[in-house]
């Protein structure tokens, strides 16, 4: 990437650095690939293009590599957009809203309990609604299946050994929550009896699946292979359970899906875009190496049916010219458009706070009314100043366009 230097201190268009986040759910090339470079050492996770002061993005400013939250003259977005890259499960979580998050990193702050201190629920002001877009095929857990169609395929697997959780499922849809519950505050010896269940049950399944002739529906070994890829990476762990319980959806590269604060969500393979608030808040039920807060976990938690919301794109237009689609969420904290640039496009600008572009594929100049431009290709991204300057994308490839809401009211960063 590399970008020219105009006579304004602040320029419209700022090439924008993203920081890179190890995690052993992580992925050695799918981000190589995408960045077109060799397999990395380590399982590389995320990368982050915003000013969260975990892992702020970093700019060029006056000859020197600055972070954006050191830079006073440009502002920062209110939102993060990242890049995700799963190789294995991520932890069974949920997202606070923004009135729990706010009162409960207050509540800390106030107990002086470290932000780096790994018990700490709260790490910032700010909830997390959150929209994934693959970039790959990507598997998702997300969002509460309803209790009928849990007790039957869970009755499949293990229909002896499971009889606490099915009784209570077996009392519909209010009682989701108090599964959950049960399924997370069971002690170990009932844990691992239910695990080996429904192991034993998946197996067996499994097993039938291989003849033709035994009509196993195929909701039943779809789930019996989830179980046997989960417990065999969290063989003691209860957040198998919950996950257990949670819808499967399969995006095809393009596709998006909205995760709003407390529907319970688990991540299993591919790559994407993700935006969401400017937010680190997540409280997790297991299935992870990380701090697991049963409790904070349920407070939160929406056990609502569904909860997952596939999102539809919009086709609109910016000015006179056609080409841009919107992904249309209920999040006031971001928009998020994108576009598949044959020639050129222009840049909806608002006067409202500051954009990022991000480029997903193919090679694309990013030029402003000041003369300010950035040349990107995939992985790359700019910071684009508030304001009405025009932008123009020109070149062959697709982008991202995010911005904070119209009415966006996300709280201040920390």
């Amino acid at each position: 990437m590399s970008t020219s230097a105009v006579d304004d201190p602040v320029p419209t268009v700022l090439a924008l650095q993203g920081r890179t986040v190890v995690a052993d759910w992580g992925s050695a090339s799918l981000l190589a690939d995408l960045l077109g470079r060799a397999p990395a050492v380590e399982p590389e996770a995320e990368i982050w293009f915003g000013a969260h002061e975990r892992h702020p993005s970093t700019v060029l400013w006056r000859g020197d590599v600055r972070t954006l939250q050191d830079v006073a003259a440009i502002e920062s977005p209110t939102f993060l957009v990242k890049l995700i890259a799963v190789a294995a499960p991520l932890s069974v979580q949920v997202h606070p809203d923004h009135a729990t998050a706010s009162a409960g990193f207050a509540a800390e702050e106030a107990a002086g309990v470290p932000r780096d201190a790994r018990s700490r629920r709260f790490v910032d002001p700010s909830g997390k609604p959150e929209l994934l877009r693959a970039i790959t095929p990507m598997r998702v857990l997300c969002g509460l299946r309803d209790a009928g169609t849990s007790r039957a395929l869970l009755s499949t697997l293990a229909p002896s050994g499971f009889d606490r959780p099915l009784g209570l499922l077996a009392q519909g849809d209010p009682s989701l929550s108090e599964v959950v519950e049960l399924l997370l505050t069971g002690s170990d010896v009932e844990v691992r009896a239910w695990l080996q269940a429904l192991d034993s049950g998946a197996e067996a399944v499994l097993r039938a699946s291989e003849d033709p002739s035994a009509g196993v529906p195929r909701d039943v070994v779809r789930l019996a292979r989830l179980v046997r890829d989960l417990l065999t990476r969290h063989d003691r762990d209860a957040g198998v359970l919950v996950a257990l319980l949670l819808d499967e959806h399969e995006l095809a590269p393009g596709e998006a899906l909205y995760v709003a604060p407390g529907v319970p969500h688990a991540y299993l393979s591919g790559l994407g875009v993700e935006v969401m608030a400017s937010s680190d808040n997540v409280l997790r039920g297991g299935m992870t190496s990380k701090h697991v807060d049963t409790q904070a976990f349920l407070s939160v938690l929406d056990a609502a049916v569904g909860g997952a919301r596939r999102v539809g794109s919009l086709s609109h237009r910016v000015g006179d010219v056609n080409g841009w689609r919107r992904f249309l969420t209920p999040s006031e904290d971001f928009v998020l458009d994108e576009a598949d640039v044959h020639g050129s496009v222009l840049v909806e600008r608002t006067g409202a706070g500051p954009a990022v572009l991000l480029c997903l594929s193919g090679s694309v100049t990013v030029r402003a009314g000041d003369a300010s431009r950035a040349e990107l290709v995939p992985g790359g991204a700019v910071l684009l100043r508030r304001g009405l300057d025009p932008v123009q994308v020109r070149g062959e490839g697709t982008v991202v366009h995010v911005r904070a809401g119209i009415e966006s009211g996300v709280a201040a960063l920390v």
